[in-house]
Parts: C-alpha cells; structure tokens; sequence
C-alpha cells in the first residue's frame, strides 16, 4: 500500500451505504459537506432512496446511487467493481473512504488494480468488528491505507484485531453550528413550546429507546434540589418505540411531574429550540460511539450532562464543559446536574467552554483538517 497519496487531493469518493438516518449516516455525510467546502471534489455512494440520499440532495452533494454493496450476489459485486474502476479513471479519484463493511472489499481490489488511489476506512459502528482473519486482512494494511475510528471505544476495538502495521487514527463528529449567529428572543421561542419562561432547561435530544436513558433521568429530575428545573424530551419519532414512549408518559403522570416535563416530536428548526436549552443530557446506557448530540450542544454553547458511554469521554471534561457521571446511575446524574443548576456563573461558565471546544475541535473545517491530514498521511 502506499505510504502516501498522490499529492495534493482535489477528488474523492465516499462510500455511504448506511440504511438509517444515525449518527454514523451523519459523520458521513458531515465530512462529504466538510470536505466540499474545502474546495475538494466529492461524491458519495448511497443507496437510493436512502435517508442519506435524501440528506445529500439536500446539500448539494454529488451522488451515485447505481453501485449496489448490499448485494450478495457476485455478479453483482463484479459490476459494482467496473463501475467503481470506471468511476476511478473517469473522474482522476484520488481517494476512497469507506463507511460501511458490506460491500467494501470491492474497494480493496480497486486498489489493487488501481494502485495510485488510497483506501480508508471509517468505523463508526457501536459494536466491534468480529475477530476473525476475514477482518484481520479487510481492516489490515494489505486492503487498505488506514482506519479512522470514531472514538477512543472504536479504537480500542479495532487495536484488538492483528492488524500490525496500520495506521488508526481518531476524528471525531464535526458539524456546523446549530444555531443561528441572528439573535433570538429566547421568551418567544419557550412561548413557541410552551415551555415556563422563568425555567432552566433541561433537554433530552435522540430516539426513546430504553438505551438513551429516558427514564433514568425522570428518575434524577425528580430529584432535583433546583426549583425552577424543566425538562423537554425532543424525540424524533414519536411512533418509533411506542411501548417506551408509554412507559415514559405513564411515568410522568404517577409522579406529578405533567407541567415539568414537555415530549416534542420531530423539528423542522432544532436549533431555534436549542437556543433556550440550557444544559443537555446525554444519561445513554450504551452506545454513543459517535458524539453528535453533545457537538450539537456544544456549538450551541449549552454545557452537558453525561453518562461514560461511548466516545463521550473523549469530549466532555468534567467540571469544564460540562459533567461526565462516574457511574451511570440516577444519583450520579442528580448529583452532576445539581452542581451545575445551583450555580448560574458556573453553568455560564461551562457552556462558554463548551462552545470554545466546538470551536477548536468539531466544526466542519476542523473536521475536513483533521480528515486530509490522514489522507495525506502526513503526521
């Protein structure tokens, strides 16, 4: 494999063959936006019709949606091979990233054919790859140029493979700002979702799966010394989990907490409802192998709350951007948000370093950097 890309990277092609609107489907198509407006010519596979499809169009990202991965036909992988071999020589690609295992060895045999391209592969999957030799060539330095992690979760997997001699590199989700640089009237928009205007904000934002830790934090809310606590459940299906979003609302009714917690479904505008958040909570019992949720409060300058799952130790520092929980219980959780409610400089203080860190290191040109850097392979 070569030690370096061809110099300098202008084309790449990204391969997002993910089914789902996730947080791995975001990353992807976060560094696609990322590397677009860094000048560089990108395109991606998906499959159609896809949510990433969808979110593609809506920036303007180049697609192709004629390469089937999925397929466990070998007919079908040997088309999806020329194809990706005519792709390469038509449009001069430089480099391809992979995201999803099914399909990707195509791209290893690419290279092999096509050895003046570089192959990347991003894992970004909350479960580890199988031990296995198929992996250990697939995931090694014969089949491909290097491997971005995640997180340090991911990393720490992938390590645990016999891959001597590949390079792994951690990048972490990067976005653009969730909320507008226009000011808002903070009062209008709790008026909007009937949210107490006199209220700190607390906020759940992802799917209600038992996993997110819904209840878990209606436990801790409940429990809460600060008077003047809300909390808003923003999930974005409300007909996804119905058992759990029963669960939940039968929860909030046996204990009175009806005017002190809102559920909201699916937003058009999340970020003009994150302007009036003031600290978010990730109480997740696993997963979280990606951190878009805590970037989204972070570039929002909301400081967060979380559980130690996933690659959230990786970003939150404890006591300055926010508060990671030693144990992922109700009475850790109550004890965290406490220090930050019960002191407003402090919660200022933490949301103002949460933003410095969103700055420094999960915006999109900070994304696109850190990407090309390992492309080039240059540290």
């Amino acid at each position: 494999m070569n030690v370096q890309c061809q110099m300098p990277i202008e084309s790449i092609l990204l391969s997002i063959n993910v089914r789902w609107w996730n947080a791995e489907a975001a990353y992807a198509i976060n560094l696609a936006r990322a590397l677009i407006n860094d000048k560089k010519k990108v395109q991606v596979i998906v499959n159609r019709n896809s949510p990433a499809h969808q979110k593609a169009i809506q920036y303007n990202i180049p697609v192709i949606t004629d390469i089937s991965l999925d397929s466990v036909s070998p007919m079908m992988q040997l088309k999806n091979l020329r194809k990706v071999l005519s792709l390469i020589d038509r449009e001069n690609i430089q480099v391809i990233n992979s995201f999803k295992s099914n399909g990707s060895f195509i791209f290893s045999i690419a290279k092999k054919l096509r050895p003046h391209i570089c192959y990347f592969k991003t894992r970004g999957e909350a479960r580890p790859p199988r031990k296995n030799w198929i992996n250990n060539y697939l995931y090694g330095p014969k089949a491909c140029d290097g491997l971005i992690a995640v997180g340090r979760q991911v990393k720490k997997w992938l390590t645990q493979l016999s891959l001597e001699g590949q390079k792994i590199r951690i990048i972490h989700y990067g976005d653009s700002a969730a909320l507008s640089e226009l000011p808002v009237d903070k009062d209008q928009i709790k008026q909007k979702f009937n949210l107490p205007l006199d209220s700190k904000i607390l906020a759940l934002i992802g799917r209600n799966q038992r996993v997110k830790g819904h209840m878990i934090l209606l436990e801790a809310f409940k429990k809460l010394r600060h008077p003047s606590s809300h909390l808003v459940f923003l999930i974005k299906d409300l007909n996804e989990f119905p058992e759990e979003l029963a669960e939940i609302k039968m929860y909030i009714k046996n204990n009175y907490l009806d005017a002190k917690v809102t559920i909201l479904g699916f937003q058009e505008d999340i970020g003009s409802l994150m302007s009036c958040i003031d600290v978010g909570v990730i109480p997740s019992l696993s997963s979280e192998v990606n951190c878009r949720v805590a970037v989204e409060f972070f570039s929002g300058s909301i400081p967060v709350v979380a559980f130690p799952t996933g690659t959230l130790p990786d970003i939150i520092h404890h006591q300055i951007n926010g508060c990671l929980c030693e144990q992922k219980t109700a009475t850790d959780l109550v004890e965290k948000l406490d220090w930050l409610l019960e002191d407003e400089s402090r919660r200022i203080e933490n949301g103002l370093a949460a933003f410095r860190s969103y700055q420094e290191e999960y915006t999109l040109e900070k994304f696109a950097k850190k990407t090309e850097e390992f492309y080039n392979l240059s540290n």
